[in-house]
């Protein structure tokens, strides 16, 4: 592929299909409110600034993967060359943008504006990653001093990046090490290293503000009591206010299997020399409290580096499979006169494509769920004499669907890549398509910002509490069940109707399995009920997507019985492979819930215990 053509693709129909067809956004959040002042027209042209930009960035993908990153002799990280100017670009022409208002961005036009972006560089997005979710939690919980830190942050003229994992502590924050030693006045010296710190260390920007968890030195060895430390690594000197080292050091940076344009850092803190740090908000023993909303974010973008970089490995599937000429029609195999066809003719291609469209569609408006209750609580919360039990709702709802998001989604994309690899065949596996990187690079996904089993762990245990709170699955139910209600008699395609009772029935097995595991955590059996958490999120991730799925449908169908549609061939087959995608997945996909839902309702059989001895004979 030449340096020259972009890596990412793109539907512009598709995001705007998602936004004012599938989300109702115009009608639902942009009338009245906190978003009022722009309308429709101005996010469809943001829309296109952020597809051209992210065009741009697409075309140092390949690029930034070859290059890679290096540890120089005199401790300086080395990031691919062109970032520098792409950086520039991003931060003169996007900072304004997405923090220029009170409330900055409705967040499921944020959805589509960083699906692009992460979509089309994922490695380039990782500088500057954590600015937004910095400024909200210096804004949160910022001492005066700390919030002086907000507007470098949002001119993108420092950065900030989040650490936790040491190597003796990755997913269990019990065993973080690192040491804070309080100094004069509300400083602390602090001593100790974090790795695997992405996009940890650069010279893109003048600063970075590193948040990382660690113990003052009468801590408990528990995870209650850690703290969040604000390290710049440069200090900024009082009287001067020139930035001053803080010995903050990068010693290593693993070789990996994707991203590699983003520096995963091994960084070292006091070895020599003081490295200074504030604790944020001057609070002791609360990090994890304080850090949740950043951890909360941290996923969801998660999920839609996901979605941004499956959809472009779909598209580019796509392409390919309508130019590759490969075989005969599987009834005229044998006749060799007969014209070979491009493999979209195939119907296992067919179906691998369908696959993929029916999963990012999905995943793109589970998403979507997620970023609609976001918005939704914004309005609300700005809303004078709002229901307080409403905007609870909301809230509540974001919480639920966060680890399903992230874990959910990362899987999907990680399938969804290596259908794009099969479908270009032999090709795919080499760098001759963009696809075989997606793959590389999204596989992170299900790692990074708390493994899959982390966030069902989180899911079943922590939102739902082993099934104890039926709270949160009844407000998923209702917004499930509200959609459910509505009179879809009127459809002109029969085929959909018995969709709906699909959907109710998959998303019955959900409480009737949670049940199931309520029971075994109340006879005792939690470890073994826990081998079952990653399917039973799963179940909850394939019911969402079915619902938006189905949703598009029924939009699809409506718009069907337009006279116009019909007229214009584009826009009819348009709305008919949302019709097929639905039909797809609810044939093909969403059947799975059935296979979990036995699996963990007969557990007690299904479960196994072994061992590292009965796994392998050692010779």
């Amino acid at each position: 592929m030449s340096v020259s053509t972009s890596a990412y693709k793109v539907s512009l129909r598709e995001l705007r299909f998602f936004l004012w067809e599938l989300f109702d956004v115009d009608r639902r959040y942009l009338a009245e409110g906190p978003y009022s002042a722009h309308d429709r027209a101005y996010y469809d042209t943001l829309l296109e600034r952020a597809r051209d930009f992210a065009l741009d960035l697409g075309r140092s993908y390949r690029m930034a993967d070859i290059e890679g990153c290096q540890l120089l002799d005199d401790g300086q990280v080395q990031i691919p060359s062109h970032f520098h100017s792409l950086w520039a670009r991003f931060r003169d022409e996007w900072s304004a943008t997405l923090f220029g208002t009170e409330h900055g961005l409705p967040p499921i036009v944020t959805q589509m504006i960083y699906e692009m972006f992460m979509g089309a560089n994922p490695a380039f997005m990782t500088y500057g990653g954590f600015i937004r979710p910095a400024v909200k939690l210096l804004n949160m919980h910022g001492t005066p001093l700390q919030k002086g830190f907000i507007g470098a942050l949002e001119s993108y003229r420092w950065d900030a990046c989040f650490c936790a994992t040491e190597p003796q502590a990755g997913t269990d924050l019990t065993a973080v090490a690192l040491r804070a030693t309080p100094l004069d006045g509300d400083t602390y010296s602090i001593s100790g290293e974090k790795v695997y710190i992405s996009a940890g260390m650069h010279e893109l920007t003048e600063n970075t503000l590193y948040f990382v968890l660690g113990r003052i030195d009468t801590a408990a060895p528990d995870s209650f009591s850690l703290s969040c430390l604000v390290v710049p690594r440069f200090w900024p000197n009082e009287v001067t206010g020139e930035l001053e080292p803080n010995h903050v050091e990068c010693i290593g940076l693993p070789r990996k299997m994707g991203l590699k344009g983003c520096a995963n850092t091994h960084l070292v803190f006091g070895t020599n020399g003081t490295t200074r740090a504030w604790l944020l908000g001057n609070r002791k023993n609360v990090g994890l409290l304080q850090l949740l909303p950043l951890m909360n974010q941290a996923r969801m973008s998660t999920g839609m580096f996901g979605v941004g970089v499956a959809s472009s490995a779909y598209l580019h599937a796509v392409e390919y499979a309508g130019r590759r000429m490969q075989g005969r029609p599987i009834e005229r195999a044998s006749n060799t006169g007969a014209a070979r066809v491009a493999i979209i003719e195939h119907a296992d291609v067919q179906r691998m494509l369908l696959d993929m469209k029916s999963r990012v569609d999905g995943c793109r408006g589970l998403l979507g769920k997620l970023a609609s209750t976001a918005t939704h609580a914004v309005i609300l919360e700005a809303t004078p004499g709002a229901d307080p039990s409403e905007i609870e709702k909301h809230r509540k709802l974001q919480l639920l669907l966060t680890p399903i998001c992230k874990a959910f989604i990362s899987d999907q994309a990680w399938r969804i890549c290596e259908t794009a690899i099969q479908v270009h065949g032999g090709l795919g596996y080499t760098d001759a398509s963009p696809v075989e990187q997606n793959a590389r690079d999204v596989k992170i996904l299900s790692i990074w910002e708390g493994t899959n089993y982390i966030q069902a762990q989180d899911l079943v245990r922590d939102k739902l509490g082993f099934g104890r709170n039926s709270r949160l699955i009844r407000y998923f139910r209702d917004e499930l069940d509200a959609f459910l209600a509505k009179d879809h008699t009127s459809a002109a395609d029969a085929a959909l109707r018995p969709l709906f009772g699909e959907l109710r029935a998959s998303a019955d097995r959900i409480e009737v399995a949670l049940d199931f595991i309520a029971g075994e955590v109340q006879d005792g059996h939690t470890h073994r009920s826990s081998q079952f958490f990653t399917r039973f999120l799963e179940m909850f991730g394939l019911v969402a997507s079915a619902w938006v799925l189905l949703e598009s449908a029924c939009v699809a169908e409506h718009r069907l019985q337009d006279a116009e549609v019909i007229a214009d061939p584009a826009e009819a087959a348009f709305y008919r492979g949302k019709l097929k995608s639905a039909r797809y997945f609810f044939a093909n996909v969403l059947p799975l819930t059935v296979q979990h839902a036995g699996a963990i309702a007969s557990m007690s059989a299904a479960a196994c215990s072994v061992t590292c001895d009965e796994l392998v004979q050692v010779e």
